[in-house]
C-alpha cells in the first residue's frame, strides 16, 4: 500500500516537536486585550477562535511571519513579558508571546490553538477525568475572557476559551487567515471519541481522502476540524496543526525558505479545491499553507 504523503509528513514532523512543552505559567501572560473590537454576541462553540504562538525569539519570529503572511504586528506588552498580536487587513488572527527555552535547549517553539466552548472550567475538568491534563490551568482575564491550555489523553496541546468579547463569526477565511485546524495523532477513534464527548462534534469520516483527513470534526453545520494519522514509526508526539490560507503555496513556500524557515511536507497534489503544504519558522516550529477556492454560491465543492 502507498504510503499517502500526510502519513510521510507525521515521520517529518518528528523532528520539529519530539519534545513535549514544558508546562505554561499564568505569569507567561500579560493583561490581553479582547478577541473582538467591536465586541460581538456569538457563542460558536466548537469553533476554533484564536492561536497562540509561544517563541524564544520574538524579534525573529514576528519579522518571519509579518513578512510572509503580511501581517502587521502590534506590542500589547514589552520585555521581558513581551506579548504581541499579529492583525490582517485590520483583524486579529494570532498572537505571540516571549516562552523561554526549556533547559538545555537553544530554541522553543510552539503554536496553541483555541476552542471555544461554553464554559472552560467545566471543560477543563472533563479533560482531566478523561485522562488529559491542564498546562495551564483556567486563568480568567477581563478583556480576554476564561481560557486555558490542555494537553489530550495522547499529548496533543490545545487551548480552551469562553471569550469575554464573543466569539469571531463564521466566514470565508481570506489569505493571511487561519482556514482549518488538524489533529495527528495515532488512536484516531479513541481521539474522535473523545473530542466529540468533550466538545459536542458530529464526526464524519472522509472516505473519499483517507491520505488527507480520515474524520471531518462538525458543529453547526461547520467543519470545524480534521483528525489524520500519524505514521506507525513516528517519534512524534500527537499534536494539532493550523493552517493558513496563501494565494500560492509555492511562493510562500519560496518566501519562507527566504525568510529562515524549512519545508517540512512539499506540496500536496492539487484536489478539491486546493493544495497543502507544511513548513517550519526559522525555531523548527510547524505551520501548514493552504490555497484554497471556495465554491461560487449555490455550487458544491467536487
Amino acid at each position: 500500500m502507498t504510503v499517502g504523503p500526510w502519513r510521510f509528513f507525521g515521520a517529518l514532523l518528528a523532528v520539529a516537536v519530539l519534545c513535549r512543552p514544558a508546562t505554561a505559567q499564568e505569569s507567561d501572560f500579560p493583561p490581553l486585550p479582547p478577541l473582538n473590537e467591536p465586541a460581538t454576541a456569538l457563542a460558536l462553540h466548537g469553533k476554533f477562535v484564536w492561536a497562540d504562538l509561544f517563541s524564544s525569539d520574538i524579534d525573529k519570529i514576528r519579522g518571519f511571519y509579518s513578512d510572509l503572511f503580511d501581517w502587521e504586528w502590534r506590542y500589547v506588552s514589552s520585555p521581558p513579558k513581551a506579548y504581541g498580536m499579529f492583525y490582517k487587513d485590520g483583524i486579529a488572527v494570532a498572537g505571540l508571546a516571549k516562552r523561554d527555552p526549556p533547559e538545555g535547549a537553544q530554541a522553543y517553539g510552539t503554536w496553541v490553538y483555541y476552542v471555544s466552548v461554553a464554559d472552560v472550567a467545566a471543560t477543563e475538568a472533563a479533560f482531566l477525568e478523561r485522562g488529559g491534563e491542564a498546562l495551564l490551568p483556567r486563568r480568567s482575564m477581563p478583556q480576554r475572557g476564561d481560557f486555558s491550555i490542555l494537553a489530550d489523553p495522547d499529548g496533543a496541546i490545545l487551548g480552551i476559551m469562553r471569550s469575554s468579547s464573543g466569539d469571531p463569526e463564521d466566514f470565508q477565511a481570506a489569505v493571511g487567515e487561519f482556514i482549518w485546524y488538524q489533529l495527528f495523532t495515532r488512536e484516531l477513534d479513541p481521539a474522535a471519541e473523545f473530542y466529540e464527548t468533550l466538545f459536542g462534534y458530529d464526526i464524519y469520516e472522509k472516505e473519499e481522502t483517507p491520505e488527507i483527513v480520515d474524520y471531518i470534526l462538525s458543529a453547526d453545520g461547520y467543519s470545524r476540524a480534521g483528525i489524520g494519522a500519524l505514521p506507525e514509526n513516528s517519534e512524534t508526539v500527537p499534536t494539532w496543526l493550523g493552517y493558513v490560507r496563501v494565494a500560492d503555496v509555492g511562493a510562500a513556500i519560496a518566501k519562507a525558505e527566504e525568510l529562515g524557515g524549512s519545508v517540512l511536507l512539499p506540496p500536496t497534489e492539487e484536489r478539491l479545491g486546493g493544495d497543502m503544504a507544511i513548513i517550519a519558522d526559522p525555531e523548527g516550529t510547524p505551520i501548514g499553507l493552504l490555497r484554497w477556492t471556495y465554491p461560487e454560491p449555490g455550487e458544491t465543492q467536487q
